[in-house]
C-alpha cells in the first residue's frame, strides 16, 4: 500500500470510529508501529487528525482545506475520467475558465488538440501544466492561498470580470442533502461565484464521494447548473434537477 493510500485509509477508519490507537491502526493496515506513528505525525502536520493518548482522532475539518498535494491523490482515477469527458465539451476558439480544484486539474492533459482556445484559471499548478503544453493561458494573479496553491481575493475577481467566458469548469468540496454546492473556503467560494457570473455555460465535475457532504459556505444550487459530469449513477434520483441541466455519467 502506497503512503498516500495509507493516509486515506487511516482517515476512513477514523471517520467510522472517531478514535483508534496506533496499535489498532497498525494491526488493521498490516504495517509496523513505527510506520503508523510516522503516518500519524504527517497527518497531524496536515491538520487532518489530532494525536491523542497513543492514537489519533479525526479533525472536525469542515473549515480546513487540505493541502493540494494530498487532495490531488484522492480518487485520482475518477477525477481523470471526469476531466476527459469535460474536455469533450470544449470547442476550438473557446474561452474557458477552469478553477483551482484538484478535480479539474487533470483537464490540462486533454486540451492539447483544441485550437485557439484561451484558458483562464486561478490555479497555479494548472496554469503551469497548460503553459507547458503551449496552450494560451491567463492566471488571475492575486493573493495566494498556500494549501490550494491558487490565487484569490479582489484582484483575482476583478481580473475574471474582464472576460466573457464560454464555459466554466469547476468543482467544490461537496453537495449537501438539499442539492446545494458547498465549500469550506470562503475565498474559493467567492471566486467561483464571480466566474459563474461571467460564464455562458457552467459545468460541474463531481465524483460520487462528494454527494451528501455539507460545509459552511453555499455556492449555488445543483438545479441552476447547465451540466453535471459525475460517476454517481443515481444522481438524477437523489436530487431534483433543473429542466435544462445536462447530466453526463462517466
Amino acid at each position: 500500500m502506497l503512503k498516500e493510500e495509507r493516509y486515506e485509509r487511516i482517515l476512513e477508519l477514523l471517520e467510522g470510529e472517531q478514535y483508534l490507537s496506533a496499535q489498532a491502526l497498525s494491526q488493521r493496515l498490516f504495517v509496523s508501529l513505527p510506520t503508523i506513528r510516522r503516518d500519524l505525525s504527517e497527518l497531524q502536520m496536515r491538520k487532518q487528525i489530532i494525536r491523542s493518548h497513543g492514537g489519533a482522532k479525526k479533525t472536525h475539518s469542515e473549515n480546513i482545506v487540505a493541502p493540494l498535494d494530498f487532495r490531488k491523490t484522492v480518487n485520482a482515477s475518477e477525477k481523470r475520467a471526469l476531466c476527459s469527458k469535460a474536455a469533450e465539451l470544449v470547442q476550438d476558439n473557446d474561452v474557458i475558465f477552469i478553477d483551482a480544484s484538484t478535480t479539474t486539474l487533470q483537464m490540462a492533459h486533454f486540451l492539447g488538440e483544441k485550437k485557439n482556445i484561451i484558458v483562464l484559471t486561478n490555479g497555479i499548478a494548472l496554469a503551469t501544466l497548460l503553459a507547458k503544453k503551449g496552450i494560451k493561458t491567463y492566471c488571475t494573479g492575486g493573493e495566494i492561498f498556500e494549501n490550494s496553491m491558487a490565487h484569490f481575493g479582489s484582484f483575482a475577481e476583478d481580473f475574471i470580470r474582464r472576460f466573457n467566458i464560454d464555459i466554466l469548469f469547476f468543482s467544490c468540496h461537496g453537495v449537501n442533502e438539499n442539492g446545494m454546492l458547498t465549500d469550506p473556503s470562503l475565498p474559493e467560494t467567492q471566486i467561483r461565484r464571480v466566474a459563474i457570473g461571467q460564464a455562458k455555460k457552467t459545468v460541474f465535475l463531481c465524483d460520487k464521494t462528494k454527494f451528501n457532504l455539507s460545509t459552511p459556505y453555499n455556492l449555488v444550487s445543483i438545479q441552476s447548473l447547465d451540466c453535471i459530469i459525475t460517476d454517481a449513477q443515481d444522481i438524477a434520483a437523489r436530487f431534483p434537477m433543473g429542466k435544462s441541466t445536462d447530466i453526463l455519467i462517466v
